[in-house]
């Protein structure tokens, strides 16, 4: 192993330059590309933590964005700011799982909205962890293609005509898969005193 390590030494470069370093990580050099993780890492996670806000997922993040480097070393160009193609990945990654829980935040926002105002109860008092695993067990007794057409409309936010072109089916297909997945939704809710008060949640509302 230390001989290993010290002829890893010697394939680097002595200035120890983001390019040189790149060229190196081309070539499967873990050493070279723990340097990158080394210089790169703190300021990485410190722009991360910014906009996350969360210490695990920041950690998550940084873990993706340098596996993502490692596996995708053979196309990093040597020729460009490496910090800036490292930001770029971190940046895009952030962006992602802003959109992704901003979808999801809106998704269980527009149920409690009108559970709460339904129910004359304000959204201080909705049990929302309960509220949750009650829409998603129910959720979860949807077919399979049913289930994820309606999480690809109401989570992901595609229109029936992407969700027709993904899964190579008709719009009235998706159409009809939507309508009775609402049905079923609606229907379950209803046999729950504790959520009577949804069967006009805003999301049925077509």
């Amino acid at each position: 192993m230390k001989k290993y390590l010290r002829e890893l030494k010697l394939n680097l470069p002595n200035d120890n330059t983001d390019k040189n370093l790149v060229k190196q990580l081309q070539k499967g050099n873990k050493i070279a590309f723990k340097m990158l993780f080394d210089k790169y890492a703190v300021r990485l996670y410190q722009f991360s933590l910014k906009y996350l806000r969360d210490k695990e997922d920041t950690e998550d993040l940084l873990n993706e964005v340098f596996l993502k480097i490692w596996e995708n070393r053979f196309a990093i160009k040597t020729n460009t700011s490496f910090q800036a193609y490292l930001f770029t990945i971190a940046y895009n990654d952030i962006r992602k799982r802003f959109l992704k829980k901003s979808r999801e935040e809106k998704y269980i926002q527009l149920f409690a909205e009108e559970y709460a105002h339904e129910s004359s109860v304000g959204e201080d008092q909705l049990d929302y962890k309960y509220f949750v695993e009650k829409l998603n067990k129910v959720i979860d007794q949807l077919p399979d293609r049913r289930k994820e057409i309606f999480l690809l409309s109401y989570k992901e936010e595609l229109k029936n005509k992407e969700i027709a072109e993904s899964l190579n089916l008709s719009e009235q297909s998706v159409k009809n898969q939507l309508s009775i997945a609402r049905k079923f939704i609606v229907s379950k809710i209803k046999e729950d005193n504790y959520l009577a008060g949804t069967l006009l949640f805003y999301l049925f509302v077509s």
